[in-house]
């Protein structure tokens, strides 16, 4: 593959996950941008749990929601990267 196709696959891979993190955020907070979508679905096709959007993440904003289902979701894969869970805050 040339150098300058796998950088745009590399890019395109890049935006497409962040576009699945910022839906997952917005799904959580009930701003619904996609009208059919839900957090399961989203963690499935590949929304990073571990995303920062400004100074939330998408637990952060399930707590300010006030859903426990969510949270528990998120946690579950929040522990299988271990980055939510290194120091107790991040």
């Amino acid at each position: 593959m040339p150098p300058a196709r796998a950088m745009w696959y590399v890019m395109q891979s890049v935006q497409s996950k962040y576009s699945l993190s910022e839906r997952l955020i917005r799904t959580i907070a009930a701003i619904r941008s996609f009208p059919h979508d839900n957090v399961e679905d989203l963690i499935g096709r590949g929304a990073d749990v571990n995303c920062m959007h400004g100074t939330l993440k998408p637990l952060h904003c399930a707590c300010m929601v006030a859903d426990a289902d969510c949270v528990e979701l998120l946690l579950h894969h929040c522990s299988l990267g271990m980055r939510c869970l290194e120091d107790g805050w991040h």
